[in-house]
């Protein structure tokens, strides 16, 4: 050891440490190995400190948050008839079944006060060493203890999960989950639980959902909703048809129902909370019908390629017979044996409306293509009911971040179209909102004249997310829709985490979400299934703090 080597050189005699010193001056081999040495036992103990009080510090959270969710949980007993067994049964069997096994933590105290409705706990451990144990070094524990005292108080929560739903979720994560979705939906229900500890039956705790992908799914039971466009009124109902006929009527033609997506919003209110207005059509929700796109027929004439989302003949319905043209020539016989319509335009044959009478939309495509996900749960005070929303989620489609921030906001406010948010001021309230995704705002091009498949922003070759007719242009106006939503629900006074999963590679993403969430210790990155449960059980303890007071 460097002190043994110290005190030798000390007894030494002033001769003998005159010439050891000049050896030392001319073997300069043995100059290296001292220094190596020191530098190796030096480089040693950093290493040694590093893991072992790294190691304490994560055991040290994981622990913490174990306590704190078995003292909330203890704090719904302190009203009850029989707290003074319930209170520390629950605290006791609560810290049992969340603490670490790694850690072997053991709860040290609680005490509580039911007429202030306050509950304390302490806990700790002795953790054992992996580097400091050895010999020159000797400790082998460290000692962990954690805190926790919540005060009951008349404050309330609520929350939005903006979640993605798009394709790439549904990619195999290598977790036990086994999908990057599941892995998403365990986070999201542990978050959930969390948050309903020592809530359940009362109203101080609501969750909603927003699952997004290229649009949001706002439920199809909001059909005749006085905020939606029931009657085709808004600039933008008949967009893509040559007449202003309702969207609902349409769908009536084949018999298909609505299954719930809206298109944004015309012109600023896209990204405003404005309340919608019967009187001003604008404000209207207008429901999602992605249009029957051209035949092949139709598109070869045009010289387009083939439309993604062709689902029923341009000359079907009750649409007046066209002229025919002879398809088919029997030479033999000097006479025709098929006739087909002739082509019409691109554009005419899209627009039609007499089309959809009593067709019959394929499986695959349809009116509803491009609505994906799974319906908003708007905010609820019932677990299980939150629960089973997020279980019903999937991954499908392209994605638009904005478009669910604005309905996580439309989920938190205390207006239409989702009326269950508290009003400002209201009580000592909290709004928050998590948004997390996997990737870059994305709506696919086509090279056809509706320059993009139909999404929530209508085709793109409308104008509605600008003129720069690219994919690279559709995600700049898409990301700068982001930015506005993000700031619309900041400036009403909600607070926002957002988690970057598995964006290491796309440092454009992380800072629009970096600057999307209230503060930069709520914007969080995950790159795996494991970081991902691991942020959201971080969000979690920074809302929880609302109602644990140390």
């Amino acid at each position: 050891m460097p002190a043994a080597h110290c005190r030798q050189k000390s007894d030494m005699s002033s001769s003998s440490t005159t010439g050891l010193l000049v050896r030392f001056r001319h073997d300069q081999r043995g100059v290296t190995a001292l220094l190596w040495a020191g530098t190796f036992t030096g480089f040693l103990m950093a290493a040694a400190v590093a893991v072992d009080y790294g190691l304490a510090v994560a055991e040290s959270q994981r622990e913490q948050l174990a306590l704190d969710a078995a003292t909330l949980a203890g704090s719904a007993q302190i009203s009850s008839p029989e707290h003074e067994t319930m209170v520390v049964a629950t605290v006791e069997a609560f810290y049992t079944a969340n603490r670490t096994a790694v850690g072997g933590s053991t709860l040290k105290s609680t005490s509580y006060d039911a007429d202030k409705g306050e509950i304390e706990a302490t806990a700790g451990t002795a953790l054992k060493t992996k580097l400091l144990k050895i010999k020159d070094y000797g400790q082998k524990t460290i000692d962990i203890s954690t805190r926790s005292k919540v005060v009951r108080g008349t404050g309330t929560v609520e929350i939005a999960m903006v979640l993605d739903n798009s394709g790439s979720m549904g990619g195999s994560s290598g977790s036990v989950n086994g999908t990057y979705i599941e892995d998403l939906k365990v986070a999201a229900k542990n978050l959930s639980s969390a948050m309903f500890t020592g809530a359940e039956g009362t109203d101080r705790v609501k969750v909603g959902l927003v699952p997004f992908a290229a649009s949001v799914n706002i439920g199809p039971g909001n059909r005749g909703a006085a905020w939606i466009d029931n009657n085709g009124q808004s600039p933008i109902h008949s967009q893509n048809f040559s007449e202003n006929r309702s969207r609902f009527s349409l769908f009536d033609d084949m018999n298909v129902a609505w299954k719930g997506c809206v298109e944004t919003r015309p012109g600023g209110y896209d990204t405003s909370d404005q309340p919608p207005v019967p009187g001003v059509p604008e404000s209207l929700f207008v429901p999602m019908f992605a249009p029957d796109e051209p035949d092949d027929s139709n598109a070869s004439a045009a010289g387009q390629p083939n439309y993604p989302n062709n689902y029923i003949s341009d000359f079907g319905g009750n649409c007046p017979a066209g002229e025919q043209i002879c398809t088919r020539f029997n030479k033999r016989r000097n006479s025709c044996t098929a006739y087909a319509p002739a082509p019409i335009s691109v554009a005419e044959a899209q627009s039609r409306t007499c089309k959809y009478q009593a067709a019959t939309p394929s499986d695959d495509t349809g009116p509803n293509s491009g609505c994906t996900t799974a319906p908003v749960l708007p905010l609820n005070s019932t677990k299980q009911d939150v629960l089973d929303a997020i279980s019903a989620m999937g991954a499908s489609g392209n994605t638009n971040i904005g478009e669910g921030v604005m309905w996580g906001l439309r989920v938190l406010s205390p207006g239409e179209p989702f009326a269950e948010g508290r009003e400002p001021g209201q009580g000592d309230n909290r709004k928050f909102m998590i948004v997390m995704t996997d990737g870059e705002n994305f709506l696919s091009s086509t090279s056809n004249h509706n320059r993009s498949v139909y999404a929530a922003h209508g085709y793109a070759a409308k104008g509605r997310l600008g003129t720069t007719y690219t994919q690279a242009g559709y995600g700049e106006a898409l990301n700068a829709k982001l930015t506005a939503a993000c700031a619309a629900a900041k400036q009403q006074g909600i607070t926002i985490f957002t988690v970057a999963f598995r964006l290491e590679s796309n440092p454009t993403t992380q800072t629009l979400l970096r600057g999307c969430a209230t503060t930069r210790d709520q914007f969080f990155t995950a790159g795996d299934g494991d970081a991902l449960l691991q942020s959201f059980q971080n969000i979690g303890r920074q809302i929880s703090q609302l109602r644990i007071a140390e």
